[in-house]
């Protein structure tokens, strides 16, 4: 008899576990769900930002192709001055490690 009463009382704790793993599952699927969306969302707005960004990265390198064509003395003078300003500061720096 203490056998019988042993094996339901077993049999009950492992409905109960089964019942408790169940419970648990669900409710990781469903923040796994939640979690996948969320990351869907971020991805998706990143895209669009990174999109916007390289719109206006292409608009200002038209506008600074058109400026140059424009000027063309200006922009030489700026690429020499910057090249010069270039020269000077690796060899100021150069000096500075001796």
């Amino acid at each position: 008899m203490a056998d019988v009463s042993l094996d339901k009382d077993i049999n009950a704790q492992i409905d109960e576990l089964r019942k408790q793993i169940n419970k648990l599952s669900t409710v990781l699927t469903k923040r796994i769900d939640t979690a996948s969306d969320r990351a869907d969302e971020a991805l998706y707005s990143s895209k669009v930002k990174v999109a916007r960004i390289a719109d206006q990265a292409r608009s200002e390198s038209r506008n600074v192709v058109r400026a140059a064509k424009e000027n063309p003395t200006a922009t030489s003078s700026i690429l020499i001055a910057t090249a010069l300003l270039g020269v000077f500061t690796g060899l100021l720096l150069g000096k500075l490690s001796n």
